[in-house]
């Protein structure tokens, strides 16, 4: 019985962490368009501010607090493509 319980709690975990990544998806498309679209609205000096002082994590976290609906993913593609 607790088994299926388990099973139950997982696959509800999922759906919900699959409605999340897709209204996140859907919120960078509509306020961004493109990726391009997203890098011309970042502060790009301070979030290079922020990577030479505390490196690139600390950027990536910042530019997520900026732009919440910005996944880890193309928060860290930025940061990676930021001129050093």
């Amino acid at each position: 019985m607790a088994g299926f319980i388990a099973v139950g709690i997982a696959i509800a975990a999922c759906v919900a962490g699959d409605r999340a990544t897709k209204k996140r998806k859907r919120e960078f498309r509509d306020r961004y368009g493109s990726f391009e679209g997203f890098r011309g609205q970042v502060d790009t000096e301070r979030i290079q501010g922020v990577r030479r002082q505390s490196g690139d994590v600390a950027a990536i976290k910042a530019v997520r607090e900026e732009h919440p609906c910005v996944s880890l993913v193309t928060a860290k593609r930025y940061v990676d493509e930021l001129p050093v």
